[in-house]
């Protein structure tokens, strides 16, 4: 498995609501390894609608899931091909059964995320679902796990049939010739003789005329089925050409909003990383302003502690001073006394 399958798997597995955010990531960090084909690849995958991420979530919640899908996909083919009408109708109410299953399971998984399941979601889960069952192509993009989009069959085959649509109304057949009326020519001796011995009924409708008349209801029937066959080949040739058409367009214009998506995620990706520089920018600016606020802190508590130390030291000071003018004083008395003054 390639870096890029596991860089999908990883992505496709999550849920859809940080889609862009785990895409643009994962394409920095290709980029930051210097491997530009990388990054585009993983820039063009589309990010899924909800009722394909729950495609996505079935898939890889039951392994069994891919070969149900399989088996009852071509068999349900198989009936419709063999017309078997029994088989038909017994293989398309297991279809409805395991669709119904599979859709109450994916609401479950989605619950632990938080996703609610709303009806127009829960349609396009039955139709996908029902999609694959019908169409192989489908089926292998389903069971990819990396489905993007829900998907709608629109051919004539396993989804019609399974739903009951009625298939188109075979061609009137042609009336059968009428059979030779009885030729009222005397028949020879030879042969009235024996047409009296095998009896009446086999003279109204001998042997090799029932044959006939068998082989014709049965070449009857073959063209029938080959009418239906062919009328049944034209409405899917139209159902696939509309298709093709309408797919060609879904293409034209996913191509070009994948272009503007490719360029607004440039966009979005110059603007990340001015907004990286930035943040760690705003971060040393911050640190710094956090050191520098300890610091004056630190400062404003020294300057506190100088200014009681001051203060002390004043009183200290006029202590001394009044202690200095009283000895001056009592120096001077005595020198006085001294001189006799």
């Amino acid at each position: 498995m390639s870096e890029l399958d596991d860089v999908a798997d990883e992505l496709y597995a999550g849920s859809p609501a940080d889609f862009i955010a785990r895409r643009t990531a994962a394409v920095k960090v290709a980029r930051a390894d210097k491997d530009r084909e990388l990054a585009d690849a993983i820039a063009e995958l589309r990010k899924p609608t909800v009722s394909a991420w729950l495609v996505n979530l079935l898939v890889r919640d039951d392994p069994a899931m891919a070969g149900q899908i399989v088996a009852l996909g071509e068999g349900l083919r198989d009936a419709e091909r063999s017309l078997d009408g029994p088989a038909l109708r017994e293989l398309s109410s297991q279809r409805r059964q395991l669709v119904r299953s599979l859709v109450a399971r994916a609401r479950r998984l989605a619950q632990p995320a938080g996703q609610k399941i709303g009806d127009t979601v829960a349609q396009e889960l039955d139709a996908t679902l029902t999609a694959a069952l019908a169409d192989p192509a489908v089926a292998r993009e389903v069971l990819s796990g990396r489905l993007t989009a829900a998907r709608e069959y629109a051919g004539f085959g396993s989804a019609d049939a399974a739903e009951g649509t009625p298939p188109p109304a075979p061609p009137k057949a042609q009336k059968a010739p009428k059979e030779p009326k009885e030729s009222k020519e005397p028949s020879p001796p030879a042969a009235r003789g024996k047409l009296r011995l095998v009896g009446e009924s086999e003279r109204a409708e001998p042997k090799e005329t029932a044959a006939d008349r068998e082989r014709r209801r049965r070449e009857e029937r073959e063209q029938r089925a080959r009418d239906e066959a062919q009328a049944a080949w034209e409405q899917a040739d139209r159902a696939a050409a509309e298709a093709r058409r309408r797919h060609e367009a879904a293409v034209e214009a996913r191509d070009e909003s994948a272009a503007e998506v490719a360029r607004a995620e440039e966009r979005a990706a110059r603007a990340h990383g001015e907004e990286d520089d930035l943040v760690r920018e705003l971060a040393e600016v911050r640190r710094r302003l956090a050191a520098a606020g300890k610091a004056a802190t630190v400062a404003d508590k020294d300057v506190a502690g100088a200014q009681q130390t001051l203060r002390a030291d004043d009183k200290d000071v006029a202590v001394a001073e009044r202690e200095l003018h009283r000895a001056e004083r009592a120096r001077d008395a005595a020198e006085a006394a001294r001189d006799g003054k």
